[in-house]
């Protein structure tokens, strides 16, 4: 029976889910291309890469076209990309 409640636990792990799995791209990106070690180019590359893998789910039926999806994995690469830029991070590969 259906009373009404939300189990908290799976809009949670969706927020966090969607934010956490797209951290590392923030390091990885710039890491591997350098062209990329600038936040405009960065930005515009996760933006596409995004874009390509909501369509993708779109088109396969895997999954829907979703910007909650979309916005949270963008905040989770610049998440990453932030921690690549600071100066201990920075000073590690040095």
């Amino acid at each position: 029976m259906f009373d009404g409640s939300l189990n908290i636990s799976i809009p949670i792990k969706n927020l966090f889910g969607n934010l956490i799995m797209f951290l590392p791209m923030g390091i990885y990106l710039p890491y591997y291309s350098k062209k990329i070690n600038k936040i405009g180019r960065f930005t515009f590359s996760m933006i596409i890469l995004l874009f390509v893998i909501e369509v993708t789910q779109l088109v396969t039926r895997r999954g829907s076209f979703d910007i909650d999806d979309f916005i949270l994995n963008m905040v989770g690469a610049l998440l990453g990309f932030g921690i690549w830029k600071t100066r201990k991070v920075q000073r590690l590969l040095k």
